[in-house]
């Protein structure tokens, strides 16, 4: 099977509207690339800045992680792209994006995914907060924070459906 991403399902029922769909997201795609040129901007203009005082290793992650988000994001382009011109391709993908087993995998994969992350990060702040009182705090504001939009996106979409 091949792996379809987690944000890439679709309703769209022709060619046409998949275009339109994969037009949208080349959009949303060029606005994370420029973030990430931003991130990766920002960073190498603090590593010439003597008045910020970071550490070489983290400059370097946040320079790695915008230059890997813009890149695969131009990938990402490239391909849409190329998907858009050969109607072929462009049906395939459609299909592919909007079967509805691959859209139940998905969904059953991403609460998994959600499950184990909360997990891990309750884990991480308890014991980490042992060493660091900041990190507890951060680790139960993200979680909060996860549980709270998890509970207006349910009342909203209980609405909605």
């Amino acid at each position: 099977m091949k792996f379809i991403g987690l944000l890439c399902g679709t309703r769209a029922a022709n060619n046409e509207e998949y275009r339109k769909v994969l037009k949208r997201r080349n959009i949303w795609m060029a606005a994370v690339a420029l973030l990430g040129v931003m991130i990766a901007v920002a960073a190498f203009i603090a590593a010439k800045n003597e008045s910020v005082q970071l550490p070489e290793y983290i400059l370097g992650v946040y320079c790695g992680f915008g230059t890997g988000l813009c890149l695969g994001c131009i990938i990402l382009i490239v391909k849409n792209l190329l998907m858009m011109g050969n109607e072929e391709k462009l049906k395939q993908g459609r299909l592919e994006n909007s079967d509805e087993r691959v859209a139940e995998i998905r969904n059953r994969a991403c609460g998994v995914a959600i499950g184990v992350t909360l997990l891990l990060c309750m884990a991480a702040g308890l014991i980490l907060g042992i060493y660091e009182q900041v990190l507890i705090k951060a680790v139960l504001f993200l979680l909060d924070v996860f549980i709270f939009s998890y509970l207006i996106a349910c009342a909203y979409y209980k609405n909605k459906i």
